[in-house]
């Protein structure tokens, strides 16, 4: 720890609440624009005048204003909250603060009045993974998004125009740290002018078009600590008053002059940043790079350093390498290293003058029961009645920061918006109003998407494919969207499909697909043996009519015409060749409210399906059939237990080839080969458990355990409870982003075992 009134060792640097190699790699593309002299700066919108912003709180002007300035650093900022403490037990006046990055965190937030007991409990019980993801829980997403998953289509962050490939601006947007901010500052939330305040306060950040420091005074407290906070290449940059603004340490580190600025006579300055590293020839590219961003921190907490005079105070905690910039889980370590800084300080801050009498208790806004109005700053092709149906928010509503946090992240979630954020203000009249700004991806509404898919049993049966789709979305002012996709590989294919909401809440939807595939088709004897591959080319349509229920469940109506034929690829050449013709309508009913489709801990699954041919349609085959699906899990911490029911049935007729019913694979029969078993029926029931290894913004690395029985039929009069099969397996299982990764065993009664390997989505 240094206490000091001098410049002393170079301090560090804390470049965000994220240190990644990433994000090195963009701050140093950056550095010839934001290697700018630290003095150079941009009001940011500060409410007063110069020196007028840090009068004594307690109203003796016979003593020295005292500024506080909080440097960022990350995870170590959060050694701030113990020299507050401290400061507070010395009863040592804060009258004004300015942070940078994570000090502007912490200062913005004790600046509006959070205690310190709720400031400690937010770091130390604060799930961070959780805040540095803004992805909301699968089961809350919309219906539409959940049929994502079955896609197997990733969308890349990348967009294309006429001007080309344009790639997204960060990986993060912040939606749920900003909704953090919103929410403990939702009592001083109609506070525009950060000197009215409790403690006035000041955020520092960088204007990444000009590399000067910019000090916000003025606007939405949550949306200037956000803006502080914004580290390229991690979180996108926020525009405010037209500056496009990122990561205040890259500018001023330790924001000194900004305390000054405001009027301060005496510094306390904090500085929690990482140290440069002791590099030598052999240092690699990655480090040597890493080091140069380190520098521009470096440069300019130096340049503030040494503005310090004799009555000033500098503390350096020394938290070295105990607690990196990204070490959130070690919060109480930062602390601990921060209190003993803040001790060794006490001689310095026990001669600064102290309270003259208690600190006025600032008054903060009261906190409105209800909202007034909703206002739209709709920034994006989305009709306002479109983006009002996404947020379904309406006056009348309690105020509560909870459910405008979930209808922020829920408009997010659809996947087209850069941003979507939400102020509280209050009018001339006195009402309150939640203002919500939608802003559309810059990189849209053209995306790239990708999925691929490769599958082994290890005994001969491979398959590979690799698809790239182009998404316009939105198409509507509603929320249309239009894909056109086209795979290679074992399964070549090209497709374009149409979804079509008919009003604003997208209850009412129209979908489309047109399309062609080749797809191998593997047959094998009942003892697992391969007899032969059939290669099929089919051509298909679809259309439906189809009715969302909330976010959870839809019924649809359809038609679909298929054409096309199977030819033995290898194998017995006297086998026949198998039509594919066939035109029909369906219906059914799905209710969709699991946290996973692949790997579930939670939550169910269940449809009902019915599908008749239509001779009015064309094609040579007539049938009827009906079935129904249903699944559910539970979890119990990290271990979880998962059943399902399946039982299809051919109510009369013959089904064509593509609308068989096959079985094998995990959960499907995990004994047999993907589609070894085959039939116009089949029933399988299965019980599972799995063990939750790891999770990767809610995704689950599990291992698990299967038993199943059933089997499939070509004769509805075979379909008896007694000819079941028994199967079970083992599995290591990853929900990535490209879709399930599995790697497992299977066996069935009888002694047949297949040992499998899968990773992408089966299509």
């Amino acid at each position: 720890m240094q206490v000091t009134a001098a410049p002393g060792r170079a301090p560090g640097r804390g470049i965000g609440p994220v240190a990644t190699a990433a994000a090195r790699w963009m701050l140093a593309a950056c550095a010839a624009v934001l290697a700018t002299p630290a003095a150079a700066r941009a009001d940011g919108g500060a409410a007063a005048v110069a020196g007028n912003s840090c009068p004594q709180r307690d109203g003796d002007t016979s003593r020295p204003r005292i500024g506080l300035a909080l440097g960022g650093g990350g995870a170590r900022g959060v050694a701030h909250i113990s020299v507050l403490r401290k400061l507070e037990e010395l009863q040592v006046p804060v009258d004004c603060i300015a942070g940078t990055s994570m000090g502007s965190l912490v200062g913005g937030l004790y600046a509006a009045g959070v205690p310190l007991d709720e400031l400690e409990q937010l770091v130390l019980e604060a799930d961070w993974k959780q805040l540095f993801d803004d992805s909301i829980p699968r089961r809350e997403r919309s219906y539409r998004r959940k049929q994502d998953d079955r896609d197997g289509l990733a969308t890349l962050g990348l967009g294309f125009d006429r001007r080309g490939l344009r790639a997204a601006p960060g990986v993060l947007q912040g939606e749920r740290i900003l909704s953090l901010f919103q929410r403990k500052t939702l009592h001083v939330a109609a506070v525009r002018d950060f000197d009215r305040l409790p403690i006035p306060f000041r955020a520092v950040a960088t204007d990444l078009n000009t590399g000067q420091a910019v000090e916000l005074g003025s606007g939405s407290l949550a949306q200037a600590m956000r803006a502080s906070m914004s580290l390229p290449g991690i979180f996108q940059p926020v525009r405010i008053d037209g500056r496009v603004l990122i990561d205040g340490g890259i500018a001023e580190q330790v924001p000194v002059d900004t305390v000054r600025r405001m009027g301060a006579d005496v510094v306390i300055a904090v500085d929690v940043g990482t140290p440069l590293m002791a590099l030598d020839a052999d240092a690699s590219l990655l480090q040597v790079v890493s080091q140069l961003t380190g520098m521009l921190t470096v440069g300019n907490t130096r340049s503030a350093v040494a503005t310090l005079g004799g009555r000033d105070v500098l503390i350096v905690p020394e938290l070295g390498e105990d607690v990196a910039t990204g070490d959130f889980a070690r919060a109480a370590e930062a602390l601990r290293i921060g209190r003993e800084a803040a001790d060794a300080a006490s001689p310095a801050l026990a001669a600064l003058p102290r309270w003259r009498a208690a600190p006025p208790a600032a008054a903060p806004v009261p906190e409105p029961a209800v909202v007034d109005y909703v206002r739209l700053e709709n920034e994006s092709r989305y009709d306002d009645r479109g983006l009002a149906g996404i947020l379904d928010l309406r006056p009348g509503q309690p105020l509560d920061a909870g459910h405008l946090e979930q209808a922020t992240l829920r408009a997010y979630n659809e996947g087209t918006f850069a941003s979507v954020t939400y102020e509280v203000e209050r009018d001339a009249e006195g009402l309150t109003g939640v203002v919500v700004r939608a802003r559309e991806k810059p990189q849209g509404p053209n995306y790239l998407q990708a999925g691929f898919r490769t599958a082994t049993d290890f005994s001969g049966a491979n398959e590979t494919s690799l698809r790239m789709a182009l998404l316009r979305a939105p198409a509507t002012a509603y929320g249309a969207e239009a894909r056109v996709l086209a795979g290679i590989g074992s399964e070549p294919e090209l497709q374009g499909e149409y979804y079509h909401p008919f009003d604003p809440q997208a209850r009412w939807y129209l979908y489309g697909r047109l399309g062609a595939r080749r797809s191998t088709v593997p047959v094998f004897d009942g003892r697992g043996h391969r007899l032969a591959v059939y290669e099929a080319q089919l051509a298909s349509g679809l259309l439906s009519l189809g009715r969302t229920f909330g976010r959870y469940g839809a019924a649809e109506v359809g038609l679909e015409r298929s054409s096309g034929e199977a030819e033995v690829e290898t194998g017995d050449p006297a086998l026949p060749d198998a039509d594919v013709d066939a035109g029909s309508w369906y219906a059914q009913v799905a209710v969709d409210r699991l946290d996973s489709l692949y790997f579930p801990r939670e939550g169910h699954w269940s449809r009902l399906t019915y599908r008749r041919s239509a001779g009015w349609l064309g094609g040579d085959a007539r049938f009827e059939e009906a079935g129904f699906d249903v699944l559910a899990a539970m979890p119990f911490g990290r271990h979880a237990v998962q059943a399902s029911l399946a039982w299809h049935t051919t109510l009369s007729g013959e089904l064509p080839l593509n609308l068989r019913h096959r079985l094998g694979g995990r959960g499907r029969l995990a004994g047999f080969h993907y589609n070894e078993l085959a039939g116009q029926h089949y029933a399988v029931l299965m019980a599972g458990y799995s063990y939750q290894l790891a999770s990767l913004f809610r995704r689950s690395a599990v291992a698990g355990a299967t038993l199943e029985y059933g089997n499939a039929w070509e004769n509805r009069g075979d379909m008896r409870l007694g000819d079941g099969i028994w199967n079970g397996s083992l599995y290591l299982g990853f929900d990535s982003w490209i879709g399930p990764m599995l790697f497992g065993y299977g066996r069935r009664a009888g002694g047949g075992a297949v040992l499998f390997l899968e990773i992408g989505k089966p299509w």
